[in-house]
């Protein structure tokens, strides 16, 4: 993407300038991840703290939704500062002596990809001009009583809630936006807006004299012009998310083989889609695993799609909780690699028998909850937690494996619409199609944890063909009764059927296992069958009522 940005600002006649207005052109890499971001605030002019509002508020936004991490999308990210904003200014307002607001309106900007991004609050406006119309993309928050039509409803700073306008769309080549206060839009009106951007093909042309044309009308306030054309739009998406989907797969590899600059020390896993090597750089020595799709998967390019994806994500999650995906230059086939860890996963410990005691599971249950805890943070979902994807070191650290369907809302690519997971582990509102997929890894989590304590499931097992009903979940005691009762409570609510009485977030549930006793949990209520399944609970009514009514009638006519 090429884009053309242009800025003006004009005191005009009022004795200062409260508005404040900028934008970022980042390196390329920065803009393929995070885009262009372009911004105007305008203080409240009722407020002593206008001008600094308007410009703490711009420029802290610019330098931190960089700062934000990759797998945010741009209304998340731009939510999370705004939100920032607005609590440091109210409380600015309330720990100063000098009376007057701080308050400002505020518009901005996200190009990226192909796609604009806006986030508004305020009476700023932000136009588009494609193809010779012009449209207003922002609504004004403002009230629409006779006489009160300049007065504002929301502003970043005006109240402790902030309520954000988001918008995105489709970008052209030839897009031309402008964002503009009301210092510039009240004097021009749309007519003179919509003439004034046609005239000019240098966005910083066309800002300048946007503000100028503004004051000649007449206008009363602060005049300032912020104006975004897009040149050019790249032919294809070139991300690092799809650069490599093209290259060939290594076909299968025997052990001695090489690939690239790595020695195949001996075949991991081989599954219906991938194949996982264990290796080592020839010339470091260095031990890893490699991770490529089967051979007669080539050319499948959703697969692809998603290993890449998988790749991607390893490189932003850094934990100790996860291997670390480690760099391939000059990588000839599609593939990539990732640190080599000696032990086994809690499947593998199972299978051979291995006993798990209360002790051990809360032990490993901490660990998975604070690995879970920085994936949900970077709003990335996991959708496969289960035992053979947790490995548990020889070092003794937990690693959560397999981010081959992991949910990133960022990512354009890799995000198949099909649900995930082991069923036996997916929580119960998957099976209709609906639910939070955070919420479903907490379910997984603790089904998982159960499962290592009483080797059964909480509804039992589940097969990929049935269709099940979910009734309560089974009490873990009734197989293992040495189980406390604290811990019970906690899996009970991790696995309860529905999504609002389990832990809201893997911190939660963390605490819950830290504290143990001291976390007073209460034993969740078992769901009665009106809940759990309305058609059988009033067929049974029915039912009822039919023998009861017979009955009667029998009765009647007996006598």
């Amino acid at each position: 993407m090429q884009p053309d940005f242009g800025y003006a600002s004009e005191t005009g006649p009022r004795p200062r300038n409260e508005d404040f207005g900028g934008f970022v052109t980042p390196p390329a890499a920065g803009a393929a991840v995070k885009g262009w971001l372009a911004a105007l605030a305008d203080g409240v002019s009722g407020g002593s703290h206008g001008r600094e509002a308007a410009e703490g508020t711009v420029r802290n936004l610019l330098a931190d939704y960089y700062a934000t991490p990759e797998t945010w999308e741009v209304a998340h990210a731009l939510d999370t500062i705004l939100q920032s904003l607005n609590r440091w200014l109210s409380g600015q307002v309330a720990s100063r002596r000098e009376p007057g607001g701080m308050a400002c309106t505020l518009s901005a900007l996200v190009l990226r990809g192909r796609r604009w991004y806006s986030a508004h609050v305020g009476d700023t406006r932000i136009y588009r001009l494609r193809g010779g119309a012009l449209e207003q993309l922002t609504q004004d928050h403002t009230w629409e009583q006779p006489g009160m039509e300049h007065v504002l409803k929301r502003a970043v700073g005006l109240d402790t809630h902030l309520r954000v306008d988001y918008a995105e769309g489709d970008l052209a080549t030839g897009d031309l936006f402008a964002i503009v206060c009301d210092g510039v839009w009240q004097p021009l009106g749309q007519v003179g807006l919509h003439r004034l951007l046609q005239l000019y093909d240098d966005a910083d042309a066309c800002a300048r004299n946007l503000v100028a044309e503004a004051l000649r009308q007449g206008g009363g306030d602060n005049a300032s012009a912020l104006v975004v054309r897009v040149v050019a739009l790249d032919a294809a998406d070139d991300s690092e998310l799809v650069a490599g989907r093209h290259l060939p797969l290594p076909g299968r590899l025997a052990p001695g083989a090489r690939l690239d600059g790595y020695r195949i020390d001996e075949i991991l896993h081989d599954s219906r889609e991938t194949l996982l090597y264990r290796a080592h750089d020839v010339a470091t020595g260095q031990a890893c695993v490699l991770k490529t799709l089967q051979p007669r998967l080539a050319g499948d390019v959703e697969l692809a799609d998603r290993l890449l994806l998988e790749e991607w994500l390893g490189k932003r999650v850094q934990s100790h909780y996860y291997p670390q995906i480690l760099p391939t230059p000059g990588r000839n086939f599609l593939y990539f690699a990732m640190s080599w860890h000696p032990g086994q996963s809690l499947q593998a410990r199972l299978d051979q028998g291995r006993h798990f005691s209360v002790q051990d599971v809360v032990s490993l249950g901490i660990r998975l909850l604070k690995g879970l805890g920085a994936l949900h943070r970077l709003d990335v979902a996991h959708r496969d937690v289960k035992p053979a994807n947790l490995h548990l070191g020889e070092d003794g650290k937990l690693r959560i494996l397999d981010l081959g369907v992991a949910y990133c809302p960022f990512s354009p690519c890799g995000q198949a619409g099909e649900t995930p997971g082991t069923p036996s582990y997916l929580a119960p509102e998957l099976f209709r199609g609906e639910g939070d997929r955070k919420s479903a890894d907490l379910y997984a989590a603790g089904a998982t944890l159960y499962h290592l304590l009483t080797r059964h499931y909480p509804y039992g097992e589940i097969e990929a063909f049935q269709h099940p009903r979910f009734g309560n979940p089974v009490p873990p005691t009734r197989y293992r009764p040495d189980i406390p009762g604290w811990l019970e409570n906690a899996l009970l609510k991790s696995c309860a059927r529905a999504p609002g009485e389990r832990f809201e977030t893997a911190e939660e549930f963390l605490v819950a296992l830290e504290r143990g006793e001291a976390s007073r949990l209460g034993r969740p209520r078992p769901t009665p069958l009106a809940a759990r399944d309305p058609v059988r609970f009033w067929q049974a009514v029915a039912l009822v009522a039919f023998v009861f009514n017979l009955l009667f009638l029998y009765l009647l006519l007996a006598g």
